[in-house]
């Protein structure tokens, strides 16, 4: 049995979904007989690239399109040879694993001299065009730029940055889109008609929200679904396939750290890592969130396209509770927790600390909650006091937003305990006097590290760890591999008697410069700019 995007590809552009633009354009080219002897189709995965090359392959080989008309009849030898990839004019080719220079020339170039065994075009349709080698563009540029006149040429690709400008500027480009969320809705809720199935509507949102504009990966989904045969399919039949709407659980997620509901916050962390999300997915999802408000702040409406209609009214609501500084704080550090995420020795921590830290954060409201305060802040103020983590001076607002202190020094205790951060005994003085002792006894097993750790710079110790700086980022991926970093805690442990943790970061571009020429010196150099 096919699967259900091939079973229902379109077969004429009266089907092709999300892509009118395109389809227009092309559409009348065809009436008008004007048809062009390249095109470069660029766009994301699965929303209708190929399909439309196809299309337009049988368009114009149609055996039975009248004058003036642009729809493939779909009933002729040449039509129905194409459709199941049997017209030996149509020639697909896989960039991707045909990239060199010898393929080009025998599968397209010298194919392309000969005229079409029985169709009035000879269509190339090249897939993945960007994988071509530099030789390989270059061999098809001649080819491409005056191709003979029965020649039709279709580049397809999802990276056009890669191609030269050579090459894109020989076709006529089209541009393909996501598929936005009403229309991808109501595709899925054709098909399900013609399979004689019903299903929940949250059903059909969780599978849009997974596919991400992608048409393809939707249908693909649902034909996953469709395999529990069952006529009537609700959201507790496909919990184990789809987990409960990202859009849901992310924008209640951003409204309890905007409202500084901790306690819902966790527990909210908690049920994402039960369903078996992945955290670093969830961070993701959330950043696209929060560039959705962030866009909707400015007065757009484009960011919400791919949203259900609950989901944008969430995402409005978000906008209008909060100033636009917050937001992109915000926006700044769940980035930062995700880059931590793969580091955390408990997946969800980072997240979760992001939760308690946002209790000493004010998120400034609406601009009419602020009016209604009579000595409201100006947003230079509060702006500020974001970015600082200070409370603005208005007393209003901060005994509105502070938590009782000893709920947050539980939490905070929490986060240590989790951590593995305690308090030592053992100062940043005594680390500096015995760091010569634990570089040598390094350089017993690691030479590569010996020579790290003598660049280090050795900032402060806080929380139960000493905290490292190096010139570089590839300097600092070293000494955080788990086989190092436990190297210099064992070092640290037989030195001092006690568990010292490691924590490094690169330095500030003054110390990086300052680092560049004590390692010139070292070796009788000189930094030259």
């Amino acid at each position: 049995m096919p699967t259900l995007y091939r079973k229902y590809r379109p077969q004429i552009f009266d089907s092709v979904v999300g892509q009118a633009h395109i389809i227009q354009t092309l559409t009348n080219e065809i009436s008008a007989n004007k048809v062009a002897h390249a095109y470069l189709f660029s766009g994301p995965r699965g929303i209708g690239k190929t399909t439309t090359a196809r299309l337009l392959a049988k368009a114009v080989n149609c055996e039975k399109r009248g004058e003036g008309k642009f729809e493939p009849c779909d009933e002729c030898s040449s039509c129905q040879e194409i459709s199941g990839g049997r017209n030996i004019d149509v020639i697909e080719v896989d960039a991707a694993s045909q990239t060199g220079v010898d393929n080009v020339r025998e599968n397209i170039i010298e194919n392309a001299q000969f005229k079409p065994t029985k169709s009035k075009y000879k269509v190339f349709i090249i897939d993945e065009v960007h994988m071509l080698s530099i030789s390989a563009f270059n061999a098809l540029l001649k080819t491409l730029e005056e191709p003979p006149a029965h020649i039709i040429f279709i580049l397809a690709t999802t990276e056009l940055h890669k191609l030269p400008d050579t090459i894109i500027s020989r076709c006529q480009r089209f541009n393909f889109k996501k598929i936005p969320y009403d229309i991808m809705l109501k595709r899925l809720k054709e098909l399900i008609k013609e399979e004689g199935i019903q299903m929940e509507e949250e059903v059909l949102d969780r599978i849009i929200n997974k596919s991400d504009g992608c048409l393809r990966d939707a249908e693909s989904l649902l034909g996953q679904i469709l395999s529990l045969d069952s006529k009537n399919i609700t959201a507790k039949d496909v919990q184990i396939i789809l987990p409960i709407s990202d859009a849901k659980n992310v924008l209640n997620f951003i409204g309890y750290l905007t409202k500084k509901e901790t306690k819902s916050a966790l527990d909210a962390i908690g049920q994402i890592v039960e369903t078996g999300v992945s955290i670093d997915h969830f961070c993701l999802e959330m950043i696209d969130a929060l560039r959705a408000i962030m866009i909707t702040q400015a007065g757009l409406t484009s960011a919400t396209d791919d949203y259900s209609g609950e989901a944008t009214k969430k995402i409005k609501e978000l906008a209008k509770e909060n100033n636009p500084s917050a937001i992109t704080d915000l926006i700044e550090a769940v980035m930062k927790k995700r880059q931590e995420i793969k580091n955390a020795p408990i997946p969800q921590l980072p997240l979760e600390v992001l939760a308690v830290e946002m209790n000493d954060t004010v998120i400034a409201r609406s601009v009419a909650t602020k009016q209604s305060l009579p000595n409201s802040n100006p947003p230079d103020v509060i702006a500020r006091s974001v970015a600082t983590k200070q409370p603005p001076v208005n007393p209003t607002i901060s005994s509105a937003t502070k938590e009782p202190k000893t709920i947050k020094q539980t939490i905070q205790s929490a986060v240590s305990r989790l951590t593995g951060h305690h308090e030592v005994k053992t100062t940043m003085e005594q680390v500096k006097e015995k760091w010569d002792d634990l570089v040598n006894k390094i350089s017993e097993n690691n030479h590569s590290l010996t020579f790290i750790l003598k660049m280090c710079g050795l900032e402060k110790m806080e929380g139960g760890c000493v905290y490292l700086s190096v010139p570089y980022a590839l300097h600092k991926e070293k000494i955080e591999e788990a086989k190092n970093k436990k190297a210099i805690e064992d070092c640290l442990l037989a030195l001092f008697n006690e568990r010292i943790g490691v924590i490094c970061a690169t330095a500030t571009p003054a110390s990086k410069e300052l680092e560049i020429n004590n390692i010139a010196a070292e070796f009788g150099g000189e930094v030259v700019t």
